[in-house]
């Protein structure tokens, strides 16, 4: 597969996966992520991907890189390698309202959509919780099951997804586990939270 495509079906999994989360069921501050948020905080997510019998490795991050009492602007940015070649992944960047309950997969939270702007269609399955540890924490988390579907730049993609969340962690998605086809191909991607900070500390 050439990295191009590659970088398409990236693309394609990445943000539609973030933002499959469900939406924030409170406004108290408490239940809303990104309200204790700071301009320069980052979570950093470990990426594993099989597709066509290839293995992908990556990191992403997430960057608050503006913020008002109103919204805030999130960066996010991927780094992925396959046979010691790296995979141009395109830069996110999106916009949060504040002010009204928070919803991801209306936010996009890794992105404004996929490619050519595609928008997933997601139909919410199963919902638990359970402790979840990650980045050396742990976490009452909420885990929650989707179909998912999306066409963008030329390809149909259509997965199962798991995502685990907190609405205490503030970049609220901890874990998120996907299994999909696309372009007629079967793909597996595993992502999880390994680091959070801020910039300059």
């Amino acid at each position: 597969m050439n990295a191009r495509r590659f970088a398409v079906i990236l693309a394609l999994v990445i943000v539609p996966a973030g933002r499959s989360a469900p939406a924030a069921k409170s406004k108290a501050e408490d239940d809303v992520p990104y309200k204790s948020a700071k301009v320069g905080d980052f979570a950093t997510y470990k990426i594993a991907t099989k597709v066509a019998g290839s293995s992908v490795a990556g990191v992403m991050t997430q960057t608050i890189s503006a913020k008002s009492d109103k919204e805030m602007t999130v960066k996010t940015a991927a780094k992925m390698t396959a046979n010691g070649m790296d995979i141009p992944v395109p830069e996110q960047e999106s916009t949060i309202d504040l002010t009204k309950p928070f919803d991801p997969i209306k936010s996009g939270i890794l992105g404004q959509g996929g490619a050519a702007g595609a928008a997933p269609m997601v139909e919410k399955l199963k919902e638990g919780k359970e402790k979840l540890t990650v980045a050396g924490k742990e976490y009452e988390a909420t885990w929650t099951t989707y179909k998912l579907q999306m066409n963008g730049g030329g390809q149909q993609l259509e997965a199962e997804v798991k995502v685990w969340t907190s609405p205490k962690f503030s970049f609220y998605m901890l874990k998120t586990e996907m299994s999909a086809a696309i372009g007629g191909m079967k793909m597996e991607m595993a992502m999880e939270l390994t680091e959070v900070g801020t910039k300059g500390k």
